[in-house]
């Protein structure tokens, strides 16, 4: 419709640009008609009172020249070069040569000149060009101009001339501007179908792709288009969003699982024991000792749904930094602290290594979580005798953390997955068997907000954990 309209458009400048060139031809055409007609005139009314003039040819014959026939001649000749109409009339309007294109010059004595037409001649001496039929005077439309014929500053007679419109060149016009325009139109509308099929298809595949979502299928991708082009780089976007889909639902279907499995076992061992208890198959002697184990399974449960909150505020931003400045190495120290217990009965020692103070700018009780989380990791990997090293080292405004155990060494295809959710890579390694796998991915995390790094090292028997953080804002 829009290229349609277009052509309408197009199509009635060029004509109206047609007509004006057309109408200002005819004006030309009419201007030297009148004139001429005006001059013949003026010769005949001048020399219609002499005798007939006699011409000798150069073949030595003489011929006999009347005015009136002559001005017949003269007029017949202008209206066929015009392929119009000459109107001649006195100064009354009364008319007295007619001349065609068709049947040449005729002297005629019954028609009048309309009344307007004479007005306006006598009013200005010219009747401008119009276009239509002469009051009637016409059979068709045509381009009509007049002028009055003066002698000694007397009106004497007056010229009309009539030219018809060239419907041959208008038609002519027609039929080219439509042949092109059905011409055009069909190669756009060719062109359009392909190019819209080639934009249609990437989008009736992202169309298929999405469906296959709906289905639970994540891993359809959509074929890269052959250009690139902006559908390129959508169908690029829309590819990059179906892998994190896909590892989205790859992740929510371990952490169902992860959670279900760590949920379960301790679940279990309570319901186990409780039982146990409750049907006398415990003794009464032993309740003691297993209501103990029901107290740390319970303890640990506590432990993984605190975890999995807290996951769940890091990751929505609800917890936001609160930023202060306090001393990094008494945080060390409290958390070295908080494990006494727990070392003396594996029997580690700690070799610790800081400054006497390190002052740092950032949420202290996220960070006291990372290093707590850091040591209890230790701690469990950790083989009893064994020794756990903490140093800490500030330079050029960072402040950098490490920590490393003796014990079993983390596989090089466990190292890469070792901060994510829920992993817990080679459980043989754990000497105390528990664990959400979380603590390493909150650690991360927090870190990472302080904008800060972490990696892990393994080898030799040992394993290190170290971050890295930014002292100040």
């Amino acid at each position: 419709m829009v290229i349609i309209l277009g052509f309408a458009v197009l199509g009635s400048v060029f004509m109206y640009r047609v007509n004006l060139f057309s109408a200002q031809e005819k004006q030309t055409q009419l201007d030297k008609a009148v004139s001429q007609s005006v001059g013949f005139m003026q010769n005949y009314i001048m020399f219609s009172g002499l005798p007939d003039a006699t011409i000798k040819l150069p073949n030595g014959l003489s011929i006999s020249v009347r005015p009136e026939a002559q001005l017949m001649q003269n007029l017949a000749q202008l209206a066929a070069d015009g392929g119009g109409h000459i109107f001649v009339a006195d100064s009354a309007g009364q008319t007295t040569y007619v001349s065609s294109w068709e049947y040449g010059c005729r002297k005629q004595s019954q028609g009048i000149i309309a009344q307007a037409a004479v007005d306006e001649i006598l009013r200005t001496g010219v009747y401008g060009m119009r276009v239509g039929n002469f009051y009637g005077a016409l059979t068709g439309l045509c381009f009509v101009q007049g002028e009055g014929v003066y002698l000694e500053g007397e009106l004497v007679a007056m010229v009309f001339a009539a030219i018809p419109p060239d419907n041959v060149l208008y038609h002519n016009l027609s039929q080219v501007f439509l042949l092109l325009t059905l011409v055009v139109l069909f190669v756009v509308l060719v062109v359009t179908i392909v190019v819209v099929r080639g934009l249609l298809r990437p989008l009736s595949q992202m169309a298929n792709v999405a469906r296959a979502f709906v289905r639970g299928d994540f891993s359809a991708r959509v074929p890269l288009p052959a250009r690139q082009d902006e559908l390129y780089d959508m169908t690029v976007s829309f590819n990059s969003m179906a892998e994190a889909m896909e590892n989205a639902e790859n992740n929510r279907r371990g952490l169902i699982a992860s959670v279900s499995h760590d949920l379960r076992t301790p679940m279990t061992t309570i319901g186990g024991f409780v039982d146990g208890i409750l049907d006398g198959t415990i003794k009464p002697e032993n309740q003691e000792k297993y209501l103990r184990i029901v107290s740390d399974e319970v303890k640990r449960l506590a432990r993984m749904a605190s975890s999995m909150v807290e996951v769940s505020r890091l990751e929505s931003g609800e917890r936001d930094l609160s930023r202060v400045v306090f001393d990094m190495s008494e945080l060390v120290r409290r958390v070295v602290i908080s494990f006494e217990h727990k070392l003396a009965l594996g029997g580690v020692e700690v070799a610790l290594d800081i400054p006497d103070t390190a002052s740092m700018n950032g949420d202290h009780d996220s960070l006291f979580q990372v290093v707590y989380n850091l040591m209890d990791n230790a701690v469990k990997f950790t083989e009893k005798g064994g020794t756990i090293t903490i140093f800490m080292e500030e330079k050029g405004g960072s402040l950098k953390f490490h920590i490393i155990n003796t014990g079993g060494e983390i596989k090089p295809e466990d190292q890469k997955r070792i901060f994510d959710r829920f992993f817990k890579g080679d459980q043989s390694r754990n000497t105390s068997g528990s664990g959400s796998g979380l603590g390493l991915y909150i650690a991360r995390t927090v870190i990472n907000r302080h904008n800060g790094d972490i990696y892990v090292k393994s080898g030799n028997g040992k394993t290190e954990f170290v971050f890295t953080l930014p002292t100040e804002l």
